[in-house]
């Protein structure tokens, strides 16, 4: 059914797509949010807001570019975009299901706070190491551990109920040749998490696609080259998941597909 966004939205919390040259091939626009306080790893309400107000004047409504996993909470705000019934499929190493009763939204926490939207029927979480039984999750969680099989992806497929998904990706889900990140990782090939894209975007009708897990550094790091081979991996991952979402663009988004997207 394909990718029904068009664009790139980049966020700049923390300036780790400025040096990610390849990105800025596609068609996209930038919103900075680095003055906003109180975002990093937890979000007040007020920050919250405002990150809010600031995505809904945005103009593309393709994919996003979030930046380092510590704002992963602004995949709720996209979510309650979601006007149709749909599945939310998120690539992570963690569950980011605890709490939800906390005052603070955090990266954490999540997608407890996306289970109160009234169209979301499903959670589909793939990349942990193993099923996290110590967690009490909710009924609509359903939990499936990375396993480097060639039935594994269609048993992703299997396991989602509508014919509309939301696509969530945090980097952390990769083993660490495709992608560095300021988190402990999975075991996931790159090549892996393309091949279940690429199921999705077949048969699914993808309402929305964000993606985290840079590695944050500061100024004095750029030159450093742990840093440096951590930018080139994660431009590589990122690279390679847009044009896999672009290739599938729904016919409403032609003109990607015209400008080889």
């Amino acid at each position: 059914m394909g990718f029904q966004g068009n664009g790139v939205t980049m966020l700049n919390f923390d300036g780790t797509y400025r040096p990610q040259k390849r990105l800025f091939r596609f068609p996209h626009e930038w919103i900075d949010l680095s003055d906003v306080p109180e975002t990093n790893l937890y979000c007040s309400g007020e920050a919250l807001a405002e990150i809010e107000r600031r995505l809904r004047r945005r103009r593309m409504r393709g994919a996003v570019l979030i930046g380092n996993g510590n704002f992963h909470y602004v995949s709720y705000l996209l979510i309650k975009e979601m006007k149709e019934p749909f599945t939310l499929v998120l690539f992570d190493h963690h569950t980011d299901a605890e709490g939800g009763s906390d005052r603070l939204i955090s990266c954490g926490s999540w997608v407890a706070y996306a289970l109160g939207h009234p169209q979301l029927q499903k959670v589909i979480i793939v990349g942990p190491s193993c099923s996290p039984s110590h967690l009490r999750l909710s009924p609509k969680i359903t939990v499936l551990p990375f396993d480097d099989h060639d039935e594994w992806p269609t048993a992703l497929l299997d396991a989602i109920p509508t014919g509309s998904v939301y696509i969530s990706i945090d980097k952390d889900a990769l083993r660490r040749e495709d992608s560095v990140t300021n988190w402990d990782q999975g075991m996931m090939p790159l090549s892996r998490l393309l091949a279940c894209l690429r199921l999705l975007l077949f048969y699914k009708k993808v309402l929305g696609v964000d993606i985290c897990g840079e590695y944050p550094q500061a100024a004095v790091d750029v030159f450093h080259p742990f840093c440096r081979e951590a930018q080139q991996k994660n431009e590589r991952a990122n690279t390679a998941i847009l044009e896999t979402c672009f290739q599938y663009a729904a016919p409403h988004c032609g003109r990607l597909k015209q400008e080889g997207w």
